[in-house]
């Protein structure tokens, strides 16, 4: 029951006297397990709209249903592995839905005109390019996506990795497994030798996610106070972040003698302006009312993914059902996709739960700190942001601060021990 937050909220509920009874539309939806539906009722007074309300000195009608509830779960999963079995013998995917670049007649797969894309998708991407590129031109050109988002990255990336496409069948027991990997019946879009050489290219590219000038945090804010123009980030040869003069780098010394900083003193001065302007901060997080549309939307999408995780389970148990079909599976791979389910719900009670217990932010630190992670930063300070957060987040800070200016130093030297390096560095404000 650990794994379940939303159903161990309910009962510390019921032990603060919250409610009385806890009703369901059958017991079922309480728990689905032996072991977490006798502690249940050992906790907590039940009562379903299919069943009634059960007599509190006799706990052996709830035990039965749940012992029911217990029994279908099992069959349920057993007739899922035995479709499941029979896909992967037949090549086909575990979860027979659509899948881009190919139509679905008389049960096979067959590739159709968006293979083409999805084809130079590959070329390009094996080539150099990146998919932000790929994705802006297929969007300029009106090619069709896979989804309603349109082509972007990330989804492009899901896409191009699937091992579908170099015609195989892949399908992992449980989250974190090592994917079992067959052959599959459909015709595939990249050759051996094409895959390999995308798995190359992409392997190369993680090991150096960071290109020589990425988006940081005040990417486009910081300015050469000697030209005005952008500063850029670079690494040196240590992997250490500095700024340099964009004009100093394009056009060199003519165009400006160029001045330089570690990229750490700059976000330094920014994070200590930030500290002592607190007020600004949070004039720039997201709203209360932000964060309860976050809520409502996670909660929204956790119930559409629950709803598609029964749909795939629900039609493979109908198919094997109509075909009769049965075959033998590893136990520990048994439950895949009713644990897919099960995960979906314990998704959309979480979210519920948040979304019950929204809470306006009551302080500047609060909205502070609620509004980093709805920007997407994680609640660990060590964790490293994605690149969408730190967007969200320059992006917001663009509102407050229309520039920070890296001036020239005054100091004897570089290495001057009396040097002030944040006096060097001058944060210009926007009026609010």
């Amino acid at each position: 029951m650990d794994n379940r937050p939303g159903l161990l909220a309910l009962v510390e509920a019921y032990k603060a006297k919250e409610f009385d009874v806890a009703v369901a539309d059958d017991y079922s939806r309480f728990s689905r397990d032996m072991t977490d539906g006798s502690s249940i009722i050992g906790n907590m007074q039940l009562a379903t709209a299919s069943e009634g309300v059960p007599d509190p000195e006799d706990d052996f009608p709830p035990l039965l249903y749940m012992l029911l509830a217990h029994k279908y779960s099992r069959d349920m999963g057993k007739r899922w592995r035995n479709a499941l079995m029979h896909r992967l013998a037949k090549g086909l995917p575990p979860s027979g839905k659509q899948q881009f670049g190919y139509d679905k007649i008389n049960g096979s797969y067959v590739q159709n005109a968006d293979a083409a894309i999805l084809k130079e998708a590959y070329d390009r991407y094996t080539a150099g390019e990146g998919v932000r590129s790929i994705c802006t031109d297929f969007s300029a050109r009106g090619l069709a996506a896979p989804g309603p988002r349109g082509w972007y990255s990330g989804g492009m990336f899901d896409l191009l990795d699937k091992v579908f496409y170099a015609g195989k069948i892949a399908w992992s027991p449980k989250k974190g497994e090592e994917p079992l990997v067959v052959e599959g019946a459909h015709e595939a879009i990249l050759s051996p030798g094409e895959w390999a050489a995308y798995r190359k290219a992409r392997e190369d590219r993680k090991a150096n996610l960071r290109p020589k000038n990425p988006k940081w945090m005040l990417s486009g804010l910081v300015e050469c106070g000697l030209c005005g123009g952008k500063m850029l980030s670079h690494s040196d040869a240590k992997g250490k972040r500095h700024l340099m003069c964009g004009t100093y780098n394009a056009h060199g010394k003519d165009a400006c003698k160029g001045l330089f900083r570690k990229q750490s003193v700059v976000a330094m001065k920014v994070w200590l302006w930030l500290g002592s302007h607190l007020e600004e901060w949070a004039s720039i997080s997201p709203t209360d009312e932000e964060a309860q549309k976050a809520a409502e939307k996670a909660l929204t999408d956790a119930q559409a993914a629950l709803e598609e995780a029964k749909v795939e389970r629900d039609e493979f148990i109908e198919w094997a059902f109509e075909n009769r079909k049965t075959l033998s599976i590893d136990p520990a791979k048994a439950q895949a996709r009713e644990d897919a389910v099960k995960d979906a719900e314990e998704a959309v009670e979480s979210a519920q739960a948040a979304l019950a217990t929204f809470v306006p932010a009551s302080d500047v630190h609060e909205r502070i700190s609620e509004g980093a992670l709805l920007m997407g930063f994680s609640e660990d300070p060590e964790e490293e942001p994605s690149e969408e957060a730190t967007a969200r987040f320059r992006e917001a800070l663009s509102k407050v601060i229309e520039r920070v200016v890296v001036l020239p130093s005054t100091a004897a030297s570089p290495r001057d021990p009396n040097r002030d390096h944040y006096s060097e560095i001058r944060i210009e404000t926007r009026t609010l």
